[in-house]
């Protein structure tokens, strides 16, 4: 048991924890949610002990191990992974260390005293849960899981990047397997197979686990109650989150129910007291009244704190009916070949999401289109008046930090916008005195808003998005999502976040293998596909520890079907009035062919080409037509 008794942390005049309790049981998989900023993983690092509260204390039992995977993670850079995965086992070597002590002691004939027997056999106990028999092939298991090869374990983890050695340090966390597991934003630096692998670990694990996220997908699976943290009070909530979610709307109206009931009593009793001080022969029992209405202890007006980003892309110009085509495209880095032959195309206005595990050229892939690398072969080429907006998954870091806010928005702005901007950053919840502060002394997330808001000052046709959602809480992720949604343009997205994905996107391209694969429906389609294929069968068995099950399962499928449904009918849709306007195309280019001047006019030649094109793209919207009719099919039948 934990116990959290009136904790409060309070900065400058602000309670950003304020008379926080809580109790947590052994065994418990808490969701910690709430805006950025909110003290989620205030309460983390006092739980860690890295942090004291200003007020209140917190208790637990003194033998219990913590595992703390925070932001800010300092990881020796001279070891293997592997070997940097097993420092972790501090535990398991002060159990040996104490098992080695008895055992000798018995082994030379000395009587063990009862309290030490039983003492043996628990530690003998505890060392087999934490694996100590065969702890190196469970750190394989579990860097496996998280998305390491048998190559990548053997690396110095000075080799990594940033976003990897969170993941050493991950694994080393869970290797340990501690009584108390913290983790804040885990999923930040994993793709989507290693998020879905960490669910099933998670799920399995037999310790107590508070888990700050934004990702509504990975709470739902991996956590069994959420804590909600706002305006520095906390509501604790047991159930899973789409549960809370419902729980939460119908607690709202009904505080707002119980406020607004009382506040009809008060005007009522109100109106009755004006009314009889008025009458001398009642005056007194008005007084009386008055003072039963001042005793009245008043509900407080439920507050909602939905302050978060505003915003609406500049309207696209338009771009040819082809935005963005490949043929054959390669690219390796020396020995190491990331794409090769990758035919891709992109038609105006579709909304296309890239997705595979993190190293399997998603972002190799993007920045070929945007010419940032320089292609080993193949062709690229762009449709008319296409206009670009990128969004880097390593946005906030590209930043000039020594400009300010204001100075960074007014690099390259139109002359046109410059009176707007401080309202356009104030969308983006700069307010006036935060646009003369400078960009190095922004959080992470704060640098990617600032980012967004950049892109919304000049307009663009195709937007491409890497990992836009790492540092957006989840309201603004919502904002993000209908705003990309409501975009008339053409789109490509790389995420990891199945919620984010979800209904967004009517093709899915999977990166794997150097290869590409297409799914024509959204990331539910595609996973209902990958469920379907067990292609992850043998890493989620692997992950388990114990007897639980893994976090997507038919049932999982069931619940998508209407999701499912709606992309299928979406992806028909587009399909057929592409089909309708080729055909108009065809027929318009074979009444000039049929003209017996034709073949020697100059434009002959072009149109031909044109023709062949045309015909080439009709067989493919035909194809998927038919794909996506028969999966509707599928499910109908």
């Amino acid at each position: 048991m934990i116990e959290i008794n009136n904790i409060s942390v309070i900065y400058g005049e602000r309670a950003v924890l304020d008379c926080i309790s809580l109790n947590l049981t052994y065994g418990d998989k808490i969701g910690v949610i709430g805006k950025n900023g909110c003290g989620k993983s205030t309460l983390l690092k006092i739980l860690s002990g890295m942090q004291m509260p200003d007020e209140g204390s917190f208790a637990m039992p003194s033998d219990t191990t913590i595992g703390f995977l925070h932001q800010d993670i300092n990881i020796d850079l001279k070891p293997s992974v592997k070997e940097a995965c097993l420092s972790g086992l501090e535990e398991l070597k002060k159990i040996e260390s104490k098992l080695n002590e008895l055992k000798k002691k018995a082994e030379s004939g000395q009587e063990l005293n009862p309290n030490e027997g039983i003492k043996l056999s628990e530690l003998e106990e505890r060392f087999r849960l934490l694996g100590g028999y065969n702890q190196e092939a469970m750190a394989e298991k579990i860097l496996k899981g998280l998305g390491f090869s048998p190559v990548d374990i053997e690396k110095k983890v000075g080799e990594l990047s940033g976003g990897w050695r969170m993941r050493v340090e991950l694994a080393k966390i869970l290797l340990a397997r501690p009584d108390l597991l913290l983790l804040d934003e885990p999923t930040n630096h994993l793709d989507m197979e290693s998020i879905i692998w960490l669910e099933g670990w998670l799920t399995n694990f037999e310790g107590t686990a508070l888990i700050v996220s934004h990702d509504a997908e990975f709470l739902e699976n991996a956590t069994q109650s959420i804590l909600e943290i706002q305006n520095g009070t906390a509501f604790y909530f047991k159930g899973k989150f789409s549960l809370y979610q419902k729980s939460r709307q119908e607690r709202m109206e009904n505080q707002l129910r119980v406020f607004q009931n009382q506040q009809r009593e008060v005007q009522d009793r109100q109106r009755t007291i004006d009314r009889f001080r008025a009458k001398a022969t009642k005056a007194k029992m008005a007084k009386s009244m008055a003072k039963q209405l001042e005793k009245m202890e008043l509900v407080e007006k439920p507050e909602e704190d939905t302050t978060t980003i505003r915003f609406q892309f500049q309207p696209p110009p338009r771009s040819g009916d082809i935005v963005v085509r490949t043929s054959r495209l390669s690219k390796s880095f020396d020995e190491l070949k990331v794409l090769e032959d990758i035919d891709f195309q992109i038609r105006r206005g579709e909304k296309v999401s890239l997705v595979g595990k993190n190293g399997e050229g998603k972002t190799t892939f993007i920045r070929l289109i945007l010419n940032q690398l320089e292609r080993d072969n193949g062709e690229l080429e762009y449709g008319h008046n296409v206009q670009i907006g990128y969004f880097a998954q390593n946005q906030d870091k590209l930043l000039n930090g020594e400009l300010t806010l204001l100075e960074f928005m007014e690099e390259g702005c139109p002359n046109e916008l410059r009176p707007r901007l401080r309202g356009i950053l104030g969308n983006f919840l700069f307010s006036n005195d935060d646009v003369e502060k400078k960009i190095k002394v922004l959080s992470g997330g704060e640098r990617s808003r600032l980012a967004m808001a950049k892109m919304l000052l000049r307009p663009f046709n195709l937007l491409i998005l890497d990992e836009p959602t790492n540092h957006l809480d989840m309201l603004a992720k919502d904002v993000l999502k209908q705003t990309i949604d409501q975009f008339e343009g053409t789109v490509i997205i790389v995420s990891h976040d199945r919620d984010f994905l979800r209904g967004l996107s009517n093709r899915t391209i999977e990166f794997s293998g150097r290869k590409t694969h297409e799914y024509l429906g959204d990331i539910d389609y595609f996973l209902s596909k990958k469920g379907k294929e067990n292609i992850r069968e043998f890493e989620i068995k692997d992950a388990k520890f114990g007897n639980g099950s893994t976090s997507y399962s038919p049932a999982k499928e069931k619940q998508d079907d209407f999701q499912l449904r709606k992309t299928l009918n979406r992806t028909i849709s587009y399909c057929e009035r592409n089909i309708e306007k080729l055909e108009k195309l065809i027929v318009q280019l074979e009444e000039k062919m049929s003209d017996p001047d034709f073949h020697s006019k100059p434009e002959s030649i072009e149109a031909s080409k044109e023709y062949a094109r045309f015909k080439d793209e009709l067989k493919e919207e035909n194809v998927k037509w038919d794909k996506a009719v028969e999966e509707l099919d599928g499910l109908d039948g």
